[in-house]
């Protein structure tokens, strides 16, 4: 323990001859001992420690570079748990040569899009999980953790070695007001966020976050018809050309029904799709009485929200 830093009861060593982890772990005095001896060799207790596979080489690389980790030693059913934890600290930049994944998050299905280093449509695929919302809180993590495995796995095997999310934000309107539906929502997205981002950094896999403003309502005007894709998908393809650093300008002849007029000094692009955002949220609460807003496309909704606009 010459020289550790941190917690000096605990430590983890590695073995290079035998290619083998111990876990050592200091036995202090009684609570009535007040000799304040020093520790002595006798104090220690060395254990083997078995490591995953799979996390062998993180746990390894953390122990070479000289990072802070933490150790907890769990008794459960007769065994001894060794519960290790340490920073995924993620340093990368974007590679803008390279495909990136957009992830869009929802309590009951994560939706991920790869977009090419050109920002076009690459490919797409939607991950159910249907049980989430409903299940108790030790079912919930076990189909968090499972459902961002697969995702990872996914990606992986796909080539990708670039994610992006959104900046977890819950500001937005989901169309309820009830107070439950809302908590409930919050909860499984900050959940499926945490285990995916943890997943994706286990596999060696960048991530980025980027602003979460109107991706889907930009996904779903300007990508979703022209790919093929659901609202998800097309809001997940907004979030990887977002992180590749491409701009949503809203098409111009959007912009004509708007404003009935080309943009004055002033308006920005997110000025008109916050724009667009609200005629298209007063509209949907009109139709939402009476019909079943599911099935419209793009094209129907525009059509109904500018009926009559010229």
């Amino acid at each position: 323990m010459t020289g550790q830093h941190g917690n000096a009861n605990t430590e983890i060593v590695y073995d290079g001859t035998t290619g083998s982890f111990r876990l050592n772990v200091y036995i202090p005095p009684e609570p009535g001992d007040k000799s304040g001896r020093l520790r002595r060799g006798e104090d220690w207790v060395s254990v083997p420690l078995k490591v995953p596979a799979r996390y062998r080489p993180l746990l390894l690389k953390c122990l070479v570079e000289g990072r802070a980790y933490t150790v907890r030693v769990v008794r459960k059913a007769g065994r001894f748990d060794c519960l290790i934890s340490f920073s995924l600290d993620d340093t990368a930049e974007v590679d803008k040569t390279s495909p990136m994944a957009g992830v869009d998050l929802n309590p009951e299905v994560v939706a991920v899009t790869v977009a090419l280093p050109d920002g076009n449509f690459k490919v797409s695929r939607l991950f159910w999980c249907h049980d989430l919302v409903h299940a108790l809180r030790e079912k919930r993590e076990w189909i968090a953790g499972n459902l961002a495995r697969e995702v990872a796995d996914w990606l992986e095997s796909s080539g990708v070695r670039q994610v992006a999310l959104e900046e977890l934000s819950f500001a937005q309107d989901h169309g309820t007001n009830r107070a439950f539906n809302r908590i409930t929502h919050n909860f499984c997205v900050r959940l499926l966020f945490n285990r995916i981002v943890v997943a994706l950094r286990k596999r060696g896999i960048a991530m980025f976050t980027v602003p979460a403003h109107f991706t889907s309502l930009t996904g779903f005007f300007k990508y979703s018809e022209t790919y093929g894709l659901n609202a998800h998908q097309a809001a997940a393809l907004v979030i990887a050309r977002r992180a590749l650093g491409f701009k949503e300008k809203v098409p111009k002849p959007l912009i004509q029904k708007l404003l009935g007029r080309p943009p004055v000094e002033g308006w920005t692009h997110r000025k008109l799709w916050g724009r667009l955002f609200g005629v298209f949220k007063a509209a949907r609460k009109k139709v939402f009485r009476y019909f079943n807003t599911g099935a419209f496309t793009p094209s129907a909704w525009l059509e109904h929200i500018f009926a009559g606009a010229g």
